[in-house]
């Protein structure tokens, strides 16, 4: 049963890397498509730094830092994949894993993270932010691990 952890882990990248492959080599991407009335908009991005394209200046920096904060995660991940129980913190590592090491591996072969898709909220500064689906895996994979922990029946 570990091992499905990981083989969602490894899944994740790679339908990670499936869609931005696809976004990359798609002329049609380079251009802004607008859905849901315009509340989506889905358009490639190259991504030189950290979110909201912060620090363009420190590549190597920001390489090093998501690597130790990567592998500090993935260590986390091996301890709990040693203990009973514990699947929401599981699959919450699994999704945060897929997504961390599929930007980690744009920044580090690319020199950027491919982001395509935005969304038009009534708050100016995160609707300037463009994502790509490892965001999201690394963003329910923390929620995850944060409900996991709130879980004292586990221990």
């Amino acid at each position: 049963m570990r091992l499905a952890y990981v083989q969602l882990a490894l899944a994740l990248f790679q339908t990670d890397l499936a869609v931005k492959h696809e976004i990359e080599t798609r002329p049609e991407y380079e251009k802004e498509h607008r859905l849901c009335n315009g509340r989506i908009r889905v358009q490639k991005l190259h991504n030189y730094g950290t979110a909201g394209g912060k620090f363009t200046e420190h590549m190597p920096a920001i390489i090093r830092g998501s690597g130790l904060v990567t592998l500090g995660s993935a260590i986390a991940f091996l301890r709990v994949l040693q203990k009973e129980g514990h699947t929401v913190r599981k699959l919450g590592f699994s999704f945060l894993l897929g997504g961390a090491l599929s930007n980690l591996y744009d920044r580090c072969r690319k020199g950027y993270v491919v982001d395509y898709v935005s969304f038009r909220t009534p708050f100016r500064r995160l609707s300037s932010l463009v994502f790509n689906l490892s965001d999201f895996f690394i963003f329910a994979g923390a929620f995850l691990v944060c409900l996991g922990q709130t879980d004292h029946t586990q221990e």
